[in-house]
């Protein structure tokens, strides 16, 4: 009697760890580790956090089974991915380009498996909750912060921080939470930076105003959301967000247009937005100084420009980069030169991901980049383009997620590591080829899978409907 429900228990569990349910849950499970990252590592501690980031990978390559097929990494992806590992070669941190490239590679494995184990509606409504309980999980911490502990609260373990010093040899640290909720503000969330939380704000709304108009999530549950990262957003303060918003507002009213207009209107419109988006980049660096000061933020966007500017002369003195290494090194040269004159905490970043990756990876790193998040921008808007009524909004919401991620690299680097790369590569996977000029899938413009993908779907239904029938017919 044991014995055999010793034998059922276990053979429950293979089926368990091969089912849909654990493969969603562990990759959102990966969505939150990487999006709230930093939190985990004031709460755990670096050596804690890395055995922690070990079990997620391997979870990830157990329940999902990946293919060394299925694994290898769309071209653009895999030459960025190339040249920080050739960059050891020569990296002025050896050491730490090698720790940084082991994490880069493990976090593009999990987006490509994650991403490609799963149908895209499947893999954005998995990523809708990652963001989900990203957001929420910093909703509470700052509740607890303010209700239960009523104070600043510093990082239980130090983070980068604490790895260097400033000139009086004493440790740099900031706070996790300043405890500002009841004062409206700067919330700082479970991440412990009000810019980040203010990024998944705004990532969870695209997500979920994207599955609100396809019906796939709840209208309770998308607006729950929504409204929670609107609140987040006016705690945060984050001009960045602000910003995005209305760039990110004016393209869904340009897809909305674009979705009732016949094939010549739709190309004169898509041309139309491009343009005024790239004229509006433009009056707003001109006219930069008059528009944050609506937003309340000085022009030289809160310091940034001076740490830009000595990064540059950095990045400037190495055409091959630095090595890459994601967060900065602060203990050790270049990085522990720059932003010595700033008054708030040492900049672990370049505050800008193009330019920090031109610091680390050179020009060719800058180039790829920047490669990627154009052509990723362009294959998802060819599929808005061609959309119609009754379509899936699904490639919008790519564009808009690409969009976002693209406006946050102009002030954090945070799309070279972590949530933001994963991010990155889980959307070039989910798109059509990048390099398809003319080809488009309608299945992708319709239902937002590829032809593929919706074969193996309709040949799965057969397989159960024959089943299904099989058995009544045994029964009878």
């Amino acid at each position: 009697m044991v014995t055999s429900r010793g034998l059922t228990a276990g053979s429950s569990l293979p089926r368990l760890l091969d089912s849909e349910r654990a493969r969603a849950l562990v990759t959102i499970w990966a969505i939150v580790l990487l999006m709230s990252g930093q939190g985990f590592r004031y709460l755990l501690g670096l050596p804690a956090f890395a055995v922690l980031s070990v079990l997620t990978i391997v979870a990830v390559f157990v329940v999902f089974k990946p293919s060394l097929r299925s694994m290898r990494p769309p071209l653009l992806i895999g030459a960025f991915v190339g040249l920080a590992v050739l960059s050891i070669i020569w990296s002025a941190t050896r050491a730490v380009t090698t720790l940084a490239v082991v994490a880069l590679v493990a976090t593009t494995a999990i987006a490509i498996i994650t991403a490609r184990g799963a149908s895209n509606t499947e893999f954005m409504v998995r990523l809708y909750r990652g963001l989900q309980v990203s957001l929420f999980l910093g909703i509470v911490f700052e509740l607890i912060v303010t209700f239960v502990v009523r104070a600043a609260v510093p990082p239980l373990v130090g983070d980068l921080e604490s790895l260097a010093a400033d000139r009086g040899g004493e440790p740099i640290q900031s706070a996790w939470s300043s405890n500002l909720l009841l004062e409206g503000g700067p919330i700082q969330g479970f991440v412990g930076n009000r810019n980040p939380f203010g990024a998944i704000a705004l990532l969870a709304a695209i997500v979920a105003f994207v599955l609100l108009l396809d019906r796939r999530i709840r209208r309770i549950d998308g607006w729950a959301t929504l409204v929670a990262a609107g609140a987040v957003h006016l705690l945060t303060m984050s001009a960045t967000v602000t910003a995005s918003i209305g760039a990110l507002a004016a393209l869904t009213a340009g897809a909305y247009v674009l979705r009732r207009l016949k094939p010549r209107g739709k190309r004169v419109l898509s041309f139309t937005i491009i343009a005024c988006a790239a004229i509006g980049s433009v009056l707003t660096l001109k006219y930069r100084e008059e528009l944050f000061a609506l937003l309340e933020r000085g022009s030289d966007f809160t310091n940034r420009t001076q740490i830009w500017y000595e990064v540059i002369s950095y990045a400037v003195q190495r055409p091959d980069g630095w090595g890459y290494v994601g967060y900065w090194p602060i203990w050790q040269y270049p990085y522990s030169e720059i932003g010595l004159g700033l008054e708030w905490v040492r900049p672990t970043h370049a505050h800008n991901a193009f330019l920090d990756a031109w610091l680390q990876l050179g020009l060719i790193g800058v180039v790829l980049l920047f490669a990627i998040v154009v052509l990723l921008f362009g294959s998802a808007w060819r599929l808005v383009e061609r959309a119609d009524r009754g379509d899936t909004h699904l490639p919008l919401g790519w564009a808009l997620l690409t969009v976002a991620l693209l406006l946050q690299a102009l002030t954090e680097s945070r799309l070279l590591v972590e949530g933001g790369w994963f991010l990155l590569v889980a959307l070039f996977c989910m798109g059509p080829p990048v390099f398809t000029l003319t080809i488009v899938d309608p299945q992708l413009v319709h239902f937002g899978t590829r032809m593929r993908e919706a074969d193996e779907a309709r040949m799965a239904q057969r397989i159960d409907a024959s089943e299904k029938r099989h058995g009544r017919g045994k029964r009878s």
